[in-house]
């Protein structure tokens, strides 16, 4: 009977410390390293000037002595009921703690691609296409030399249609956030990704 009460008093106390170490594993967790499952966004809150979500930015790092950019935007995100983590708000009405995570966007600075194109389509032999896009030397020569002969006009045309020519400043072009957006995919004996238009 002793030894009976003896083992089930072992057996309790081990539970209760294996549940406390359990209770001090999950605080450690950080709301930024959940991993998928874990967690669920709200959809983006799209911004109607320049059709990406709201809080779009720019963000500038130095990877192997040259500058790079990536373009990210704050979402809302809700951890699923009991996951703990820590950098999150805890919400009774969601069970659950309410954090940011980024996710990417498109960078715009107002330039709008409906307009390119009818600038390029109409005035491209004159160069006002690059000269709304930021490219004002190749502008100029395309208005002295009537758009290269016509070719150039026919040229810019279909690399502007194509999404190929962007403005000058490195953004994207203002396009409605479900309209004809063009996802460059890179090909390669190994893999398949896509290809971020950083020209």
């Amino acid at each position: 009977m002793l030894l009976r009460i003896l083992c089930l008093c072992l057996l309790i106390v081990n539970s209760i410390d294996l549940s406390n170490i359990e209770q001090e594993q999950t605080k450690r967790l950080k709301c930024s390293d959940l991993l998928l499952g874990q967690y669920r966004c709200q959809h983006p809150t799209i911004d109607e000037s320049t059709q990406e979500p709201r809080g779009c930015k720019r963000y500038n790092y130095t990877w192997n002595d040259e500058v790079k950019f990536v373009d990210m935007a704050p979402i809302q995100c809700y951890t699923a009921p009991g996951i703990v983590c820590d950098g999150g708000v805890y919400n009774d009405t969601l069970d659950g703690y309410v954090f940011e995570r980024n996710t990417s966007c498109r960078w715009t600075n107002g330039k709008y691609y409906r307009t390119t194109l009818a600038l390029s389509l109409f005035l491209g032999v004159f160069g006002i296409d690059r000269l709304y896009l930021g490219y004002y030397v190749t502008g100029l020569l395309k208005l002295f030399t009537c758009g290269f002969m016509l070719v150039g006009a026919l040229v810019d045309f279909l690399l502007i249609a194509l999404q190929v020519l962007t403005p000058a400043d490195g953004s994207h072009y203002i396009i409605d956030y479900y309209g004809p957006r063009l996802l460059w995919t890179e090909f390669n004996e190994t893999r398949t990704y896509l290809k971020p238009q950083h020209y």
